[in-house]
């Protein structure tokens, strides 16, 4: 089936709220630390949205796979809340690494009263409320049809090259450009909206399939002779947005950056020959010849740029990179406090009270650099089954996507390898603790689970 736009005031209105929403979450919620102001703006704006989305989808039956989604991210919700209730003392000094805490407390003249399985109750309170931006965003589009959702995939795009230009203007700037608006920031580098250079490298990543699947749809329609003129331009934009990401990748120099784009490339390879054998139909010579253009020089331009950068930082830090270490260290601590984890938000007290001697940097070790070991130290076994279910979960509605045909797989396969991107990513950083990635993996997210009334299962 082909998706058709709809243009009525009650179906413009949630694109418009959802939109803007996106954008903003996007643009003001880079950050990486825990209490910030803006962060804490995002999640009031989110509340009334909740409310709004969850009036729109009141009533309506939901596909099976939809409400699964819903009870896989309701279960981590509650278990970060769990976390914060407070526990008698008798059950709470025997978790797991807790009775190294007893001497500390009592030389402190600190009463052993009740305390929470978190070990830092506010932290987790904030982590807890982190949530909320992503469900709001993930809600909404829930509620959409699929040629909203669609719509809502190619902002993202556009917020995606927003901040590639963003990161040039950056690098113009220099170092104390006012246009890094995070205070603590990779300086030297272009992060965009983001505080971390690395990403800004996710958000590009995962807005190349998105730019792949815009580039795909338009020449479809070319080859079917519909509406040539602006299909043509529509294939045009996508081609121009493949190429932008690419250059912006290399502009970014983030070693995961450039090794997921690589990824993503393959990905994209895929895409189109998939499109093909749904088809049952060959790319006019036309169509052929701009996607092997855009392909040709993109990777000319990203190994000109990108991959020589990434080699001159080799040779200068070969040693510098301490994500193995780290990780390391963060899984001896997930086993050390046992299977209930020492909450969300208490990472740096608990990597430090396991961090070798040998092993102590001179800056503060505030994140594990791998966000699967992490969750398993601040949520023990249930943040260890939860998502790996999530990934049972996205290999499901995965293969589904490949599985289908028609307009409506090209943009779930895009949604699906966007998803698949930030997973890896989360191997050697910590994307999803930003609310602007969280937000983004939250739409593809349910545009991968969600289905229209009229659509075929």
């Amino acid at each position: 089936m082909s998706y058709r736009p709809r243009a009525s005031n009650g179906q413009l209105a949630p694109l418009l709220i959802g939109g803007s929403f996106l954008g903003v979450c996007v643009l003001a919620g880079g950050g990486t630390r825990q209490g910030l102001p803006v962060e804490a703006m995002l999640q009031l704006l989110s509340l009334p949205l909740i409310v709004y989305a969850g009036m729109r989808l009141a009533g309506r039956p939901l596909a099976a796979v939809t409400s699964i989604a819903l009870v896989w991210f309701g279960l981590i919700a509650a278990w970060i809340a769990a976390q914060i209730i407070p526990l008698p003392p008798g059950l709470w000094t025997r978790l797991g690494g807790r009775d190294e805490l007893l001497p500390e407390l009592l030389a402190a003249g600190v009463p052993l009263g009740w305390h929470a399985l978190s070990l830092d109750p506010d932290a987790s309170l904030r982590a807890l409320l982190a949530l909320l931006p992503p469900f709001a965003i993930g809600l909404l589009a829930l509620g959409l049809h699929g040629q909203q959702r669609v719509r809502l995939l190619q902002t993202i795009l556009v917020f995606a090259i927003a901040s590639a230009v963003l990161g040039l203007a950056q690098l113009a700037g220099g170092p104390d450009s006012p246009l890094r608006w995070h205070a603590v920031t990779n300086a030297q580098g272009a992060v965009g909206p983001f505080a971390n250079r690395n990403h800004l490298a996710t958000l590009l990543v995962i807005s190349l399939p998105l730019a792949t699947a815009q580039m795909i749809n338009a020449g479809a329609r070319i080859i079917a002779g519909e509406q040539r003129p602006r299909r043509t331009a529509a294939l045009t934009v996508g081609i121009v947005a493949g190429v932008l990401l690419l250059l912006s990748l290399a502009m970014v120099r983030s070693r995961a950056g450039v090794v997921l784009a690589g990824l993503a490339a393959v990905a994209a390879a895929l895409m189109l020959w998939h499109r093909h054998e749904d088809a049952d139909q060959r790319p006019r010579a036309g169509v052929k010849r701009w996607l092997a253009l855009a392909g040709i020089g993109g990777l000319v331009l990203a190994v000109q740029f990108g991959f020589w950068g990434l080699l001159q930082r080799f040779d200068a830090d070969p040693m510098d990179d301490l994500r193995w270490t780290i990780t390391r260290n963060t899984l001896v601590g997930a086993e050390h406090f046992g299977p209930l984890g020492v909450g969300a938000g208490g990472f740096i007290a608990a990597y430090q009270s396991v961090e070798p001697a040998t092993d102590r940097q001179s800056v503060l070790i505030n994140r594990a650099h791998n966000d699967w070991a992490e969750w398993w130290l601040e949520g023990g076994w249930p943040l260890a089954i939860l998502p790996a279910a999530g990934l049972l979960l996205l290999l499901w509605r995965t293969y589904a996507a490949w599985k289908r045909r028609g307009d409506p797989a090209i943009w779930q396969r895009a949604a699906a390898i966007g998803l698949w991107l930030i997973l890896l990513h989360s191997l050697s950083d910590y994307p999803l603790r930003t609310t602007a990635i969280a937000c983004v993996a939250a739409m593809l997210l349910a545009h991968l689970v969600a289905r229209d009334p009229n659509e075929a299962p």
